[in-house]
């Protein structure tokens, strides 16, 4: 009778810890967390196949594009109206000329490149004052700042008297320059992303802005990296796919 009492006492501790330690990882399963995949300097070959996943997943993302990409061609012109047509796609600004990829020379003229945004925000009809500065990861957003230690410091403040939100990234998923091809694996990126937004190591808990590059993935959407990716990501319940007009949440 005594043995009896104890493995009932043994079972209910058991089965109470066991339910705690579920409730304590539904609570945490509960929270939701927002990805923000932005994808910079298109439209360039690459486009029309981000411009497909997501039209196809139903996903929200935000690209930051480059004026003179768009004028570049036809080509790279229809892309530009495959993103304006595209519900999901929230297009921002990445500057008329993404500096000429000099970016220290662009940076030491604020007025001209302060002009040089201005001037892709109108001819591109941009909606929302939104802006990601081209080489630079800088935040100007709600009174929060932070500086990559590089130049442009004027110019991001210059863009947020002006009412911009200055958005910079949490992470990047890089690219190999010469060939375009990602850096990361799939798999390694996706587990860059959960460690983050787990650990709370981001710009706003919860948050993640993730950096990716248009001429990454050239492969048709059904092949690509990057709805293998979206794959896995959309395997956690809490996780919200968001475009960088609704940031933070």
């Amino acid at each position: 009778m005594i043995w009896n009492k104890k493995l009932m006492t043994l079972l209910s501790v058991f089965l109470l810890s066991f339910s705690t330690s579920l409730f304590a990882q539904k609570t945490s399963n509960s929270v939701k967390k927002y990805i923000y995949l932005t994808f910079d300097d298109g439209p360039l070959n690459g486009s029309e196949n981000i411009d497909e996943v997501f039209k196809n997943e139903k996903l929200k993302v935000t690209v930051f594009l480059v004026g003179e990409h768009v004028e570049k061609n036809k080509t790279m012109t229809d892309y530009f109206k495959y993103y304006e047509d595209n519900p999901y796609i929230e297009e921002c600004n990445h500057s008329w000329t993404h500096a000429n990829d000099q970016y220290k020379k662009f940076y030491s003229n604020e007025q001209t490149s302060v002009a040089d945004i201005l001037k892709n925000q109108s001819t591109l009809k941009l909606q929302d004052k939104i802006v990601r500065l081209p080489g630079r990861n800088m935040w100007r957003l709600d009174g929060k700042s932070k500086n990559d230690g590089a130049s442009g410091v004027q110019t991001a403040d210059g863009l947020a008297k002006l009412g911009y939100k200055v958005i910079g990234w949490d992470l990047e998923w890089a690219h190999h320059a010469k060939v375009g091809t990602p850096v990361q694996s799939v798999q390694a990126i996706y587990k860059q992303i959960v460690n983050q937004l787990e650990s709370n190591k981001t710009f706003t808990k919860n948050n993640i802005v993730v950096l990716i590059h248009d001429e990454m993935f050239q492969n048709k959407w059904e092949e690509s990296e990057l709805k293998q990716l979206v794959d896995l990501l959309k395997k956690h319940d809490n996780y919200i796919f968001e475009q960088i007009k609704f940031y933070p949440q």
